[in-house]
């Protein structure tokens, strides 16, 4: 264990020394600066990657309406059908694709970064930010680029809000 390391941290040196090493090892992670580096073009590409996924959003939720316009309704009574399991799985298939093709427009943007490694980790970063779990046990984008990321979240609340919806129109 290192906890010997940070007793003899703890006696040597003044308290101010250990105060700036503590600052400067969380304001200066990997080399780069945490302050201020979010550019607004990484904005402005986050609110257009934001605006994209609204659109497949809609498109997928355009795509449930016309399948379903075309099975027969299942029947409104308290016992569920076998018919109605499908009914239902259909939709939430749909609505799956749609969610995971979403979630692939953020992970090709991360991909082409450099800052996740392969696209199994874009995929796996984005994936947790859409949800808003977070990845950052993984992969870490560059302060610059941590913005989107946290665009990303607040755009995947909202598309599974939506989603929730969709889905309580066709149950009931």
């Amino acid at each position: 264990m290192r906890w010997h390391i940070a007793l003899l941290w703890l006696a040597s040196g003044s308290a101010e020394d250990r105060a700036d090493s503590i600052y400067n090892g969380l304001c200066n992670q990997g080399g780069e600066s945490m302050s201020g580096d979010a550019s607004p073009f990484n904005m402005l590409l986050g609110f257009g990657l934001l605006g994209l996924t609204v659109i497949v959003q809609a498109i997928f939720q355009f795509i449930l309406l016309r399948v379903l316009e075309r099975m027969p309704a299942p029947s409104r009574t308290r016992q569920a059908s076998y018919y109605s399991v499908v009914y239902i799985f259909v939709a939430v298939s749909i609505l799956s694709i749609g969610l995971m093709t979403e979630v692939n427009i953020w992970a090709a943007l991360y991909y082409t970064w450099g800052n996740v490694g392969s696209y199994a980790n874009a995929v796996y970063f984005s994936m947790a930010s859409f949800t808003t779990i977070g990845a950052s046990d993984v992969v870490s984008l560059s302060p610059a680029h941590r913005v989107v990321g946290a665009q990303e979240a607040g755009v995947g609340m909202l598309m599974f809000g939506w989603t929730t919806a969709l889905l309580m129109e066709v149950i009931q």
